[in-house]
């Protein structure tokens, strides 16, 4: 009886240990480097927006379709019904050009260190919700 129980717990660590490793592979288990960090690769990119995404309790981290393009990569969250893009930056000159971006767009944004977050358009045009009495609360207090 004692082999069979150990037999059957050996078992069980081993197919715990392989879930644990095909999900770390997977991607599924990100790092956490704080969201003030400078990011020089993919890899950390996606480690500061899931640090971001998760401070702000998005329901849903899109890791699966990261963006780069200069100095910067973009990646996607939600809380509820509302798609956040969250921007990396590599450098101050990339960060300097995705705000000077963001602000020339004319969507509300989030700026700290090294990193951006807006939400994505749809739904109301920018005027209706610019001219609605009252005016709405900020779509992007989660991430202040």
């Amino acid at each position: 009886m004692r082999r069979r129980v150990a037999a059957i717990s050996v078992l069980v660590a081993l197919f715990v240990a392989a879930a644990l490793l095909i999900a770390g592979a997977n991607g599924i288990f990100h790092g956490r480097l704080p969201p003030d960090t400078l990011a020089t690769n993919e890899a950390q990119a996606e480690d500061v927006a899931y640090s971001v995404a998760s401070n702000a309790h998005c329901g849903s981290f899109d890791s699966e379709q990261t963006y780069a393009f200069d100095g910067a990569w973009q990646l996607e969250c939600n809380i509820g019904d509302v798609f956040y893009r969250i921007y990396v930056y590599s450098g101050d000159q990339a960060r300097s050009q995705g705000l000077a971006q963001l602000q020339a767009d004319g969507l509300p944004y989030v700026a700290k260190a090294y990193y951006a977050v807006t939400a994505v358009p749809s739904g109301a045009t920018k005027d209706e919700v610019l001219n609605a009495t009252p005016p709405p609360a900020s779509i992007v207090d989660p991430f202040r």
